[in-house]
Formats: C-alpha cells, structure tokens, sequence
C-alpha cells in the first residue's frame, strides 16, 4: 500500500514540476527577450504571439499557475473524500506548508523596501487579502504571492467543499459551478466594459475557484472510475487538447485583450487541465530514478514559484543574457533554460531543505476516520490514496 501511495504522489509531483517549469519559462523568456533586441511580431502591450503551438505552452506558461490550482483541489480531495476534517488542524497544517517560507520572504523584502509596506498592508498581505489593493508591494519579491492569497481563500472553503462533495456527490459541485459562472457573468455584463479582465478572472477567487472545484472533481472520478482514464494514449490525447486550447488562447491574443470569451476559459482551462491530471495520476506509476528526481523537483515548487521572479528579474537588471542565435525571442528561451532555471532551482534546494522542510515534519492529522460518514455514490473501488500535503 505505502508503495502505492509514493507512485501516485510521484505523478502528482511530476505534474507540479510542470506547473512550475511552465510559469518559469514564460516569464523568462517574455521579460527577457525584449532587452535583446526589438521583436516586430511583440504586440503594443508587450505580449509575444507565436504560430507553434508548442512554442505557446512557453509563451502562455502562466497557464501553469491553472494546473497548480487543479492539482489542490485533486490532492486534498484524494485524502479526504468520505472522510470528515478537523477544520483547526487543516488549516494548522496550511499554515506549517505556506508561511515559513512566505514570512521569511515578507521580513526580508520589507526590510528592502520600506517604501512599499506599512502596517495594514502586512496585516492584509497575512490574512489570506494579498491580491487586493493596498497589499504589499515590494517589487519583485512579492509579484507572486497573489497566488498565495488565492490559495489561503480556498484553504478556507475546502473542508465545506469537500464534505458536501462526500454527502452529495459531484453533483453539486457542479450546481456550484454553474452558480458562480452565472454570477460572474452578471457582474462582468453589469459593469458595461469598466473590468479589467485579469483582476476579475485571473488574480482573484472570483475566477480561480472554478479550476479548484474541478479539480476536485477529477479526484471524484479517480476514486471512482480510475481504469477508465487509464493509458498512455488518453494522457497524449488530454496533453494535446490542452496544448491545442492555449495554442488558440495565444493566437486571440485573449491574454491581455478583455474578450467575454474570458468568462469561458477558465472553465475550459480548468477542464482541460483536470483531464490531464486525471489520465496522467491514472497511468504513470513510476517511481524510478528520473521520476524520483522529478518528483523533487515538483516537491520544491513551491519555492520556485516565489523565487523564480526574482531570479528573472536579477538577470535583466544586470543583463545577464546569452546571445547565441541572434533572435531574441529564442536566445530569452535559452537564457532561461540554461541559467534561469538551474539557479532558481539552486535556490530552491536551499530555501525548501532550511526553511520549508523542518515546519512540513510538524504537520498532524487532520481527518476524522473513526466514524464513517454517508455518501451520495457507491463505495469507492479499493485504491491508494495519495495523502494531502
């Protein structure tokens, strides 16, 4: 069984490794690339367009931040589905896996700059508010942590989530689903053109709990329906829907162009990127030595996700670039694989084994098993279940 546990967390570390590769590699190469030289495809607000749908996985890498937020809806649900949650210890352990490395972060960066901190916005920035106005704002080491503020507000809903997920099935989370959907419509048709598209659906809750819901419910359908999104061909073929999809996302220029297309993404992003998760968690069992070290690597991510902007941002203050093939776009890549990313990750080993480490061993049970609780569905098949971190 244990070893059945370190196979599926393996994969779902391998997904995370991806999550963070991606955001990394996007921005590096589209900070980077216009200190090389100018770009004639680069649009008049600076994003860069590509026809290679591969090319865009890199362009269009925030998308990795949706995958981040599928996969904690998946993992939480995995180990608690059916089960109830010590709401205290839930959150105790929240707390032990994010502000060790987030406090060191907010102590040293308002030590450097004192111009963007005060008292209220560090107060805000703790209590799960960072990603509204008046949070701190200290350059490039705080550019990441709106996604910590969303994640801290899902950290509260989760265990109501998960057990109306246990008494009444997927179901209703989907109803959910379709609620907030109609809601935010009504908010973003009412407001007449005056939202600006990304604070609505890409910084906040308002968008991202889609992505945590569905996730969610691709765990549902692991428990229950695993063998059926088992193979490697239903794990290349979620791979390319989802590669397809931002391919298209890139070529509307959806990113920074308001489109009401937007209110749809996040749920076909989320989906897709559910899909993948389901098949590849499904299929992939290894646990041998590249897998292990992948799984590390996906171990880290959080400390890259906080670090890597930083890292980004070192390289072009002090034009640290590699010019080979005379194109920026390319030679920004390349930066960013061959430096960006090996120092980030340097960086990570550090910050993960001396400040991340030493909480995550403090961490207590936080679910209720003695008392079996009623559920909507059949009982589930017997499975390894990957415990929530």
């Amino acid at each position: 069984m244990r070893s059945r546990n370190r196979q599926y967390l393996a994969s779902v570390d391998h997904l995370r490794a991806y999550a963070a590769v991606l955001v990394l590699l996007c921005h590096g190469t589209q900070m980077i690339s216009p200190y090389l030289r100018e770009i004639p495809n680069r649009s008049p607000h600076g994003w860069l367009y590509a026809d290679n749908p591969l090319a865009t996985l890199v362009l269009e890498g925030h998308t990795g931040v949706a995958l981040f937020m599928v996969l904690s809806g998946f993992i939480f649900t995995i180990g608690t589905l059916g089960k109830d949650i010590r709401y205290g210890r839930f959150l105790g352990n929240r707390v032990l896996r994010i502000f060790p490395l987030y406090m060191a972060l907010i102590i040293l960066g308002v030590g450097a700059h004192k111009q963007g901190a005060n008292l209220l916005a560090v107060v805000q920035s703790l209590v799960g508010l960072g990603n509204l106005p008046g949070s701190l704002d200290l350059g490039a080491v705080s550019r990441m942590w709106w996604a910590i503020a969303v994640e801290l507000q899902f950290y509260l809903l989760f265990p109501l989530l998960s057990r109306l997920l246990t008494k009444h099935g997927p179901l209703a989370l989907y109803k959910l689903l379709a609620a907030i959907t109609v809601i935010r419509t009504l908010v973003w048709a009412s407001a007449a053109g005056s939202i600006n598209v990304n604070s609505m659906l890409y910084y906040s809750l308002a968008g991202r709990i889609d992505q945590f819901l569905l996730g969610m419910m691709a765990a549902w359908l692991f428990v229950h329906h695993r063998k059926r999104f088992q193979g490697p061909l239903k794990v290349g073929i979620s791979t390319a829907l989802a590669t397809g999809a931002i391919w298209a996302f890139n070529q509307t220029h959806s990113f920074h162009e308001g489109h009401a297309t937007r209110l749809l993404w996040v749920d076909i992003e989320g989906t897709l990127w559910a899909l993948v998760v389901l098949t590849y968690v499904a299929t992939v069992s290894s646990t041998g030595l590249v897998s292990r070290g992948i799984a590390k690597f996906g171990e880290m991510s959080f400390s890259v996700y906080l670090l890597h902007y930083m890292v980004v941002t070192m390289f072009i203050s002090r034009r640290w670039w590699i010019e080979l093939t005379g194109r920026p776009v390319l030679d920004a890549f390349i930066t960013t694989t061959a430096a960006v990313l090996p120092i980030t990750l340097a960086a990570a080993v550090v910050t993960f084994n001396g400040i991340e480490r030493p909480f995550l061993r403090w961490r207590r049970a936080y679910l209720l098993t003695d008392q079996p609780q009623p559920t909507a569905h059949p009982p589930a098949p017997k499975v390894a279940l990957v415990s929530p971190r």
